[in-house]
């Protein structure tokens, strides 16, 4: 008489050991399933600690913008870190590009100009600079905001244009691309200064569409309207004939200005993406 391994229970369970494959698959997909449960709640936890350590950082910040006077002033660490001495700094290297006498204030046009065409992209046209960035970031706009205090002047309104370019990323940019930053502010002030005011195209466009000319339809704005390659690339800040190269690297500095995750227009990102993709096409 030979043992029957049929037979044998363990002393634990008292139930005969049988092997069933399908019951084991349907306990790997049951662990499966709680495992992607608990990541979700660990997600959902992450968030939720960023959050409250975002308001956190508001709430000091706002503390120490009302400290009575006299007291010391101590840095938050929020946002980006923005201090008087680091603005200096920054208006410092900028001031050493050769056309940065070429920086007018404005209005209509100048920095002043820019950042109010700027403002008309926002998803909330009706916030201010720093209210906008407060939005991204919780506390960036009013360290900026302290930061820039005092007369105005050249550099203090073209750090505000570079935030008003680059969102929570321009910090970076001018710490360290700040004579780039000056041309890309130089070019967006010779485009501002070419369009024509928002009631003259308003105009100029009835115009053209009742005069339904030749003339007119060979216009660059009409060949502009009618190639959205042209389009994509004005989207870009690039000039026909750009390069591949010039292309992405236009489509990686301003990825991180609009990127969602990183507070910027959801909006503004996929257009932006979506030109990158006809260009590449």
């Amino acid at each position: 008489m030979g043992f029957d391994p049929r037979q044998w229970r363990p002393s634990s369970t008292g139930r005969p050991v049988t092997v069933n494959g399908e019951a084991l698959l349907a306990e790997i997909a049951t662990l499966q399933a709680e495992n992607q449960v608990l990541r979700r709640e660990l997600q959902t936890l992450r968030q939720k600690q960023e959050r409250q350590q975002q308001q956190r950082h508001y709430q000091e910040r706002q503390y120490q913008e009302h400290r009575p006077a006299g007291s010391s002033r101590v840095s938050s660490g929020s946002a980006a870190g923005i201090s008087g001495e680091r603005v200096d700094r920054w208006i410092t290297a900028m001031a050493r590009h050769p056309r940065w006498q070429e920086l007018r204030l404005g209005p209509p046009a100048g920095l002043r100009g820019l950042i109010e065409a700027l403002r008309r992209q926002w998803w909330n046209p009706q916030l201010s600079l720093e209210e906008e960035l407060e939005r991204r970031s919780p506390g960036l706009g009013a360290e900026l905001s302290a930061a820039l205090r005092g007369p105005h002047s050249r550099g203090r309104w073209a750090v505000r244009a570079s935030f008003a370019l680059h969102g929570v990323r321009a910090a970076e940019w001018l710490d360290e691309e700040p004579q780039r930053l000056v041309d890309e502010l130089l070019l967006r002030l010779e485009r501002l200064e070419q369009r024509p005011p928002p009631h003259q195209r308003r105009r100029g466009t009835r115009t053209e569409n009742h005069s339904g000319s030749a003339g007119s339809a060979g216009s660059p704005g009409a060949r502009t309207a009618a190639d959205p390659r042209l389009q994509a690339l004005q989207l870009l800040g690039l000039e026909p004939g750009a390069s591949l190269q010039a292309i992405k690297r236009a489509y990686r500095r301003l990825a991180k200005a609009h990127h969602p995750d990183l507070g910027g227009d959801p909006q503004a990102f996929h257009r932006l993406d979506a030109a990158y993709r006809l260009l590449l096409g």
